[in-house]
Formats: C-alpha cells, sequence, structure tokens
C-alpha cells in the first residue's frame, strides 16, 4: 500500500465468496478480475485489475472512444493490467423508480446513436453462426422442445436484417452497475464494455433482467438520430441475445436468471376471443 493510500474491496464479502463457491463448482465464465475502491489525497478512485494487459487496453481504448457521451467514469491511470478510473458517487438505480427506469433508457439512446458505428454482413456475425448451435444446446438441457426450437430459428430468419451495425456495448446493465446522477444514469461498471459488438445486447439484456421501458419508445427515440437501420436490428439481436444468455446462464449454473417465457414469448401476437372482455386475474 502507497502511502497516503487507503484501499478497500469494492464488492461486499459475500458477493467475493459467492463468486469463489462458483469456481469451484466449476461453473464457466465467472469473472477473475478484481475491483478496489482507493482513497488517495483526498480524492476516491476505482481501481480494477483484469486478468491480462490486452484486455485492459480494450476497455481503456472503449473509455477513450465513449469519453464525449460523459456517460462513464474517465481514465485517470493504466499501469499494466490495472485501470483507475474516476469514482461517481450518487445512488444506484432502482428498480422501484420509474424515472431510473426512464434515466437508463436514455442511456442506451446516447449510447447506441452518440458513437461511431460500422455496418456488416449480419450473416459472417459471431452471433448469427451462434445460434444454430445454441439452441440445440438449450433443447438438449431440456429448456426448450424442438418444435420451439424451429419456431425460434424461422423467426430469427424472418427478423435477420441484410447487415447489422456493430459498436460499443454496455453488455451488463443491471441496476446495480449504473449511477443516477442529476438525472443522468452513469454507467460504472467499466468491465462491461465491448467493442464491435452488433449493437442492441445491452438493452435486450436491460429489458430482460429488469428495465421496463417500452421497446416501441426506444425505437422512436432512436430513429431520428442514427435512423431506421439500427433501430430495426434490435429485435433480430434481442432474439439472439436471449438465447445465448439462456445457454451461458446454464453453463453458469445460475437458472435463477432464466425467464424461458421471455423467449418463447417472442414473436407471438396475443389475438383476441370473440371480442368478449377478458377476465382479470389476480397478479
Amino acid at each position: 500500500m502507497a502511502g497516503g493510500e487507503r484501499v478497500r474491496p469494492a464488492n461486499p464479502l459475500w458477493r467475493r465468496l459467492l463468486r469463489q463457491w462458483r469456481r469451484w463448482r466449476g461453473a464457466d465464465m465467472v469473472k477473475t478480475h478484481t475491483v478496489q475502491i482507493v482513497e488517495r489525497d483526498g480524492r476516491r478512485f476505482k481501481r480494477v485489475e483484469f486478468q491480462s494487459v490486452e484486455e485492459a487496453g480494450q476497455v481503456a481504448r472503449c473509455l477513450s472512444d465513449l469519453s464525449g457521451l460523459d456517460r462513464f467514469p474517465r481514465l485517470q491511470s493504466r499501469r499494466g493490467p490495472v485501470l483507475e478510473v474516476e469514482f461517481i458517487a450518487g445512488p444506484l438505480a432502482r428498480v422501484d423508480r420509474p424515472e431510473d427506469h426512464q434515466a437508463v433508457a436514455e442511456f442506451f439512446v446516447d449510447l447506441y446513436a452518440g458513437q461511431p458505428r460500422r455496418p456488416v454482413a449480419t450473416a459472417t456475425t459471431g452471433m448469427a453462426r451462434a445460434l444454430a448451435p445454441d439452441l440445440e444446446f438449450l433443447v438438449a438441457a431440456g429448456l426448450i422442445d424442438s418444435s420451439e426450437a424451429d419456431r425460434l430459428r424461422a423467426l430469427a430468419g424472418t427478423w435477420q436484417p441484410n447487415r447489422v451495425w456493430l459498436g460499443h456495448d454496455y453488455i451488463d446493465p443491471i441496476a446495480r452497475n449504473f449511477v443516477i446522477r442529476q438525472g443522468r444514469a452513469m454507467a460504472i461498471d467499466i468491465e462491461a464494455l465491448c467493442p464491435d459488438q452488433p449493437l442492441g445486447q445491452g438493452l435486450s439484456k436491460a429489458t430482460l433482467r429488469w428495465l421496463k421501458q417500452p421497446a416501441a419508445q426506444i425505437v422512436a427515440a432512436l430513429s431520428p438520430r442514427c435512423g431506421e437501420d439500427l433501430a430495426a436490428q434490435l429485435p433480430w439481436v434481442r432474439l439472439c441475445f436471449t438465447v445465448a444468455y439462456f445457454r451461458q446462464k446454464l453453463a453458469q449454473r445460475k437458472p435463477g436468471h432464466i425467464r424461458v417465457e421471455a423467449l418463447t414469448g417472442l414473436g407471438r401476437i396475443d389475438k383476441p376471443r370473440n371480442n368478449k372482455p377478458r377476465q382479470r386475474r389476480g397478479l
């Protein structure tokens, strides 16, 4: 420890122990970076040590590319696999606050519309190639049956655009990874920044996990700022992401994060029956 510097873990003990327990159980894709809060010279910083210099460099480049959005902590220093960023103070986003849902929806509109994007042929993306084996995995695991897999495969073919836009996405947008500062959602989990992603994955995960914001509103906000093409790819990205995410959660032994109806409900439209009012049921 340097003179005048105080360091403490950013995550509580129970979360660190849970992560270690999952490693012992052999779960795949368990996070391996360490996160600390550093107090030095009267200021606080967040310090993240990655597994490799390459991973740290990738996140540092993402932060630099997106610095103009003022939606992420600013990079303060980099030493090998260790990054230090500013500590953003403020309340975390809360699921029970509608204004926080709106703030996070606006975050994604800013993120997707406010960065350079590049189009690629959809068929060349890893997301397109992974869909079929991911669906087979879900069938083999008993999560869905083969007829549902066929329906989803056909739906993906209908929704798949000729090209998709790639860019930086924020892929772990759970509520506690946002600080609400003066009404703006600030993304504080820099480890979740990834470049060259089919845009829409972060938004898909947020709406799957907690974000209650009508997709039509977000699409309507996106289209004037970046055209119809980006908005048009969101349904296909959401389908592919959800399939891949459920496979990942099975591999990580986190079945509690799986809501199969979020997948099987895609592309289905409830039709009115004989124009009769539907009987209300208790929630």
